[in-house]
């Protein structure tokens, strides 16, 4: 009886031993593969889920992987590529699709309109502003409003929440009673993580008065990170952008530069960048979150090459070189144009100076043959004249005979 009780006992340890040792054998190679999966190698300093550079990488040449390299979360890049497609061309028209769920309810709008309560066990959102704000505990404790007060397309934890249609979206971004609502959520939400909002039209923010006490709870949990990252997205779905920049902006201000807050960084860099929908905006954060990185060569989430100021100044280069050689051109070609009116000019005065001695020959062809006639005509006045004189000398002759014949006739008369 005492060896049948411990050989059972035997069989269950190396049973529970032959348990241990498989489920430790998975866990190591699902930690190797999700590894594998969900981090990209960032050596050559792309990621095929981030757009943020495409203008400037499309016609990049593929280089070669080394996964000694530090890595990017590709989990994290792929999530946020998904969620910026998806509020592209919201506001066509052409983009109603009668098929999407729920699109003759509209329950995101209805709440912000406080025509229904939150679910489960809500109240209304003008309840909720009232009641909630400074109500820190319950706010870090309950996980069911957060998707009620900033709706996004995607599912949440909590599944009485409903996401968001798209002609749902293109409704709430003309309602402004709904949109400042929204921004009265926002401010509250602000102040339960230590942070307040200075200037609505703009979206700075700054710190809280009681900021370190806020600051201590959002770095123990981490699931606000997740709420963050569903608060900026949801500002940029409803139309209001203008708000993420600078949220952004602060926590890689207070992360980065003043190393505040070393549990939410990472997500700072991987989520909060990537969610703002301003391309300019978010190349102008991930500059400065590489500007404030430490150590930079670690930088993975953006192009070095863009990020250190190399390209732009090979661009510069180039653009000066390019300015050099088209003034060069420009140059030249005044040259050769200036050469070929010369050329035209000195062929020109050849044809002139050819035409002038053809027409100067010419005159003195002319010339010749005026003067020449005027010594015809000269001669043959001369000759009239000869003639002229000759008879009028015969005259003469002849009227002299005739006057001494008159004499000696008269003188024999007498």
């Amino acid at each position: 009886m005492y060896f049948i009780a411990f050989l059972n006992s035997l069989i269950r340890s190396l049973l529970r031993f032959a348990r241990t040792c498989v489920a430790l054998f998975w866990r190591v190679i699902n930690h190797r593969r999700l590894r594998y999966i969900r981090q990209i190698n960032m050596e050559s300093d792309e990621c095929e889920f981030d757009s943020t550079w495409e203008e400037e990488c499309e016609n990049k040449a593929p280089r070669k992987k080394n996964y000694k390299m530090k890595r990017r979360d590709i989990r994290a890049a792929k999530d946020m590529q998904s969620f910026r497609h998806s509020c592209r061309n919201l506001d066509d028209e052409d983009n109603d699709n009668e098929d999407e769920p729920g699109q003759g309810h509209f329950y995101n709008l209805e709440f912000y309109h406080g025509k229904i309560e939150y679910s489960p066990n809500g109240v209304r959102i003008d309840e909720f502003h009232q009641m909630r704000k400074g109500q820190y505990h319950w706010l870090e404790d309950c996980h069911s409003y957060i998707q009620w007060l900033f709706p996004i397309q995607e599912r949440g934890v909590n599944w009485d929440a409903h996401v968001l249609t798209k002609k749902e979206i293109k409704l709430f971004r003309k309602d402004e009673e709904a949109k400042r609502k929204l921004v009265e959520s926002y401010k509250l939400m602000l102040d339960f993580y230590g942070i307040c909002l200075v200037n609505e039209t703009t979206g700075e923010v700054d710190y809280a008065p009681d900021f370190e006490d806020r600051f201590k709870n959002l770095n123990r949990y981490s699931h606000n990170n997740l709420r963050i990252t569903r608060i900026l997205k949801c500002l940029g779905t409803l139309g209001l952008q203008h708000y993420q920049a600078p949220l952004c902006k602060f926590f890689l201000r207070v992360t980065l530069e003043e190393e505040q807050l070393p549990h939410v960084k990472q997500s700072v860099l991987d989520y909060f960048m990537f969610a703002v929908l301003d391309k300019v905006e978010r190349r102008e954060l991930i500059k400065y979150a590489f500007k404030h990185f430490k150590p930079q060569e670690q930088f993975v989430w953006g192009p070095k090459r863009f990020l250190s100021g190399e390209v732009d100044s090979k661009i510069e280069e180039n653009k000066d070189k390019n300015t050099a050689e088209h003034e060069e051109q420009r140059e030249t070609d005044k040259n050769e144009i200036t050469n070929k009116i010369d050329d035209n000019n000195h062929d020109r005065s050849n044809e002139d100076e050819i035409n002038g001695e053809k027409y100067q020959q010419a005159m003195e062809v002319q010339l010749d043959e005026t003067v020449s006639g005027q010594n015809n005509e000269d001669e043959h006045d001369s000759d009239d004249n000869i003639q002229c004189n000759s008879g009028d000398n015969d005259a003469k002759k002849n009227q002299e005979l005739n006057v001494s014949d008159a004499e000696k006739s008269e003188e024999v008369h007498e």
